[in-house]
Parts: C-alpha cells; structure tokens; sequence
C-alpha cells in the first residue's frame, strides 16, 4: 500500500504515528548496517517481551541476571511503557518504538535478538533472531496477526514436536519446518523453582483455596478491536452486572475462596475499570497497572494459583503444566470472531466447561472439595504438547546460543 493510500485509509495521525514508531527506526537502522555491517558483532543481546520485564523475554532476563551473563553481554531491553525498575550494571533500557541513534547502534552490533510480541529484525546474518512469543498454545486463531513473522526471525520456541503442526499453522509456515526448537519455554521455568508466594502479596486474607481468572482480551484498547459479538460490559465473559459480581463474592465469603481476575493487558481499560470499581473482598482485580505497581508475574501468580479459569488464552496450556483442575468459560464459543487453530476444540478443552454461572459455582465447589474430574485427560495432553517439564528451558536456550 502506497502511502497517500495508507492516510486515505488510517487518517494521517495514525500514518505520521507509524513513521515514527516504524519507518525512521528502519532508516536509521540501514545507516547503521552501512558503516557497522563489516565490523564484528559484540557482546549484545536485544530483549522484548508483552508488557515490559514480563512473560518469556522477562524470564530470560532475570535468568541471565542470576546466573551473571551481565557481566559479559550488554542487556539492552525496548520497552513499551514508562515504567523502569532499578536495573543491575550493564542492562539499559530504550524506548521500543522511539527512534534512537544508539539503540539503533546496539541491535546493528548485537549477538542475539529474542522477542515476544513486537519483533525487532537483525539486520546481519551473523546475528541470531529467536522468537519466544509471549503464549504460543491458544487455541484462538490469530494468524493474521502472524503471517510474515517467520521472515522476520531464524528460531522459533515450541513445547514439542507433537504440537510443531498447530504453530506452524498459526504462524503460516511449512510444516515439518528447521526454524523450530523444541527448549519449552522460559516463562514455565518458574513452576519448577522456589520463589516467594506471589498471593501472598495482594491480599491478606487466609483464604482456604485461590483461583486465578485469566479471561483473553475481547474489546482491545487500540483501533476499537472487538473479537466478540457479545456485549461484555466488564471486558470480560459471563459477568454482565455489578449484581453478578456480588453473587460471586458471596459464594467465595462461604467457601473462605479468593479469586484473582487478571485483565489482558490489550483490554479496553474503560470496560475493566468499570469492573475494578465494584469493591469485594474476595475479588482481586488486576491489570497491567497493578502488576507493576506490586512486582507482580502472571507465571508467578499461575504457580500458586489451587485453580484456573480461562476461556481461548495461552495462560490455561501453561498452567497444565501444573497439573491443576482448570475450567474454560465458553460462553461466547460461537460469537467470538477470530474462530480456533485447531480442528475440534472439544479435544483441547481438559478441563470444566462454563456456559453459565451455575456452571462457575459448581466449579468452585469442586475446588473447594478437592474434586478432580478431568486428571486423567489433563495428564494426557500435557505429555503430548511438553517435551520437557523441567524448569530448564532458560538453559537450553543460552546453551544453543552459546553464550
């Protein structure tokens, strides 16, 4: 598309928006492949991830940080929002969209580029491209979103070989395909070392069982995106009044349960502030705010979590790896507009399904009651889709790269 087409279609705001956040960090990119292209490469590696320290790029990060790769490589992140930690010796942080000679000269002159959302491509061919993403399993379909990322990177993180056939299909490439390894993912590591109870952190309440709601984003905060043709006046499934928030808190002050929503960065923050603004004592809302705020981790929050309850995310195909009862709310199965990757979601869905709220209460109560229905099937697709169950994904990772 031409770019006299481009303003005709987005507006100019956007247009002149994309130049800045794209087109000059290109340009500026290219000169430097001019003058640096012959020179060797250093001791860099470039770091993204969904929100900024989270997710896989972020478990990397603190893996390479505790096991003092920063004491040889530069660790350059491009972030996305404002907000920066106190930072160890030889990390720096860069704005990713925010043109930038010196950040320009760091991606020309580094060893390995890794990514979970937003990909920043080398510029070398000695350099090495890895995309971690920020959730590879889901069965939603977001191809679209997807179509030109293997021309962007050389690897590709997969939990197995089995599953190799959904990603490339979500990531429109040939199957069997070389770009593919088969590491797991750094995020899980977590599950598998000892680290502080993340709970512990947002509430004081000495609650007999905790269940974290990750429901997907439905209505995006950018460009008006709705992927659902329900009405979801809290951004999120099966809530529709502030009275059905209430007939959940009464459930959880009787069972002494506490429920984390966590809110889809993406989401509409109109939809889930109007959610927040409901105060139960059991009910925990969080959004990307709030994560920061309280040094909070989705993956941390997961390993502690009795239960979970999601819908088409990737969060519920990493939790499985904990081998804990998970429930899907399904309520909008057939109005939700992306469709699914996969071919029959009834052999992906291990867990309770919720249409209802009678169906969430029964939920609950198995919880509470330690009522287990769907182990059998869980343990099953979770030895099909992970190849390792370790905790060491971080290592194979920085042993391929030989760092």
């Amino acid at each position: 598309m031409n770019f006299f087409k481009y303003i005709k279609t987005k507006g100019i705001k956007q247009a002149i928006g994309t130049i800045y956040k794209y087109k000059i960090n290109i340009i500026l990119q290219k000169i430097m492949k001019l003058f640096l292209y012959y020179k060797p490469l250093e001791n860099i590696i470039i770091i993204e991830s969904h929100n900024d320290f989270d997710c896989n790029g972020g478990a990397f990060y603190e893996y390479l940080i505790s096991n003092n790769y920063n004491k040889k490589y530069k660790i350059i992140w491009l972030l996305k929002n404002d907000y920066i930690p106190v930072l160890p010796p030889n990390v720096t942080c860069f704005n990713l969209f925010k043109p930038s000679i010196r950040k320009s000269y760091y991606i020309a002159r580094a060893k390995l580029l890794v990514a979970d959302s937003d990909i920043t491509s080398k510029i070398r061919e000695d350099q090495v491209s890895i995309f971690f993403d920020h959730g590879a399993i889901a069965l939603k379909n977001v191809t679209q979103f997807y179509s030109k990322l293997a021309d962007k990177v050389d690897y590709i993180l997969s939990p197995s070989s089995n599953y190799d056939e959904v990603l490339c299909k979500q990531f429109c490439i040939k199957c069997p395909n070389e770009k593919m390894l088969h590491f797991g993912y750094p995020s899980e590591d977590i599950y598998f070392h000892e680290c502080e109870n993340e709970i512990k952190k947002i509430t004081n309440i000495d609650y007999k069982k905790a269940i974290l709601w990750m429901p997907t984003f439905r209505v995006g905060k950018f460009n008006g995106r709705n992927d659902s043709d329900i009405n979801l006046p809290f951004g999120i499934p099966l809530i529709q009044t502030e009275d059905d928030m209430k007939k959940i808190q009464k459930l959880l002050e009787t069972e002494n349960v506490v429920l984390i929503i966590k809110i889809h960065p993406l989401q509409d923050p109109d939809s889930y502030k109007r959610l927040k603004s409901i105060k139960t004592k059991n009910i925990i809302v969080l959004d990307a705010t709030d994560m920061k705020k309280f040094n909070l981790d989705n993956y941390r929050l997961l390993k502690f979590a009795d239960a979970m309850i999601s819908d088409y995310s990737s969060t519920i195909y990493s939790f499985l790896l904990l081998n804990r009862p998970a429930a899907f709310v399904l309520n909008d199965l057939k109005e939700y507009k992306l469709g699914y990757i996969v071919d029959n979601i009834d052999d992906w869905v291990y867990g309770d399904r919720i249409y209802s709220f009678n169906d969430f209460f029964d939920f609950v109560h198995k919880c509470v009651n330690d009522i287990d229905d769907h182990k059998i099937e869980r343990e099953k697709l979770m030895h099909w889709i992970y190849e390792y169950r370790d905790g060491n994904a971080c290592k194979r990772i920085v042993e391929f790269a030989n760092l």
